[in-house]
């Protein structure tokens, strides 16, 4: 299996139809449309190929972010991906540790890595910890924007990391941004 590390932009027609048909495997209950990403294009994306096919994916998405009034630099997890018939072969948990070996090459630049899931226990066993905040997002739906939502969501674990000196402190997190 080969793990690389690539900016979004530069992905080519056949990779992009690849990732659609991974993302709609795994996230049968949302319709993509054709589109490489659900809310937004990520940043980045490491992709796991085997045999020449794409077998998991994880997108990047880099941004400041305001966590109690202070401003905090994220690296954030999109949409973390495997084909259905890979699950269980540990290619997830690599796309993770190849995310965080990257972010811990800049310290100076990445505050936290952050993701938001429904599956808290598969992050907490790659060392992240769940955060209890107040939510600001931007609302986006099939590319329309629907103005600020605010928000103590309890149907979804919001996850962190730490990788810089900064520490995390539970409060109001304003994405400045998005929803992952």
């Amino acid at each position: 299996m080969t793990i690389t590390f690539t900016n979004e932009f530069e992905i080519d027609t056949k990779t992009a139809k690849e990732i659609n048909a991974l993302l709609q495997s795994n996230f049968t209950d949302i319709e993509f449309e054709g589109r490489t990403y659900f809310k937004q294009l990520p940043h980045y994306r490491i992709l796991a190929t085997k045999d020449g096919q794409l077998v998991g994916q994880l997108g990047i998405d880099y941004r400041a972010m305001s966590l109690n009034g202070e401003g905090v630099k994220v690296f954030g997890v999109i949409d973390l991906c495997v084909a259905p018939h890979l699950h269980g072969q540990g290619i997830g948990t690599k796309l993770m540790l190849e995310f965080e070996a990257i972010a811990k090459q800049h310290p100076h630049s990445i505050d936290f890595l952050f993701l938001v899931s429904d599956e808290p226990d598969y992050y907490k066993k790659l060392g992240y910890q769940e955060t209890d905040i107040t939510t600001t997002w931007l609302k986006i739906h099939q590319h329309k924007n629907y103005g600020l939502g605010t928000e103590h969501i309890t149907d979804a674990s919001f996850m962190i990391k730490p990788i810089g000196n900064k520490k995390w402190t539970d409060g109001d997190l304003d994405l400045l941004g998005y929803m992952y």
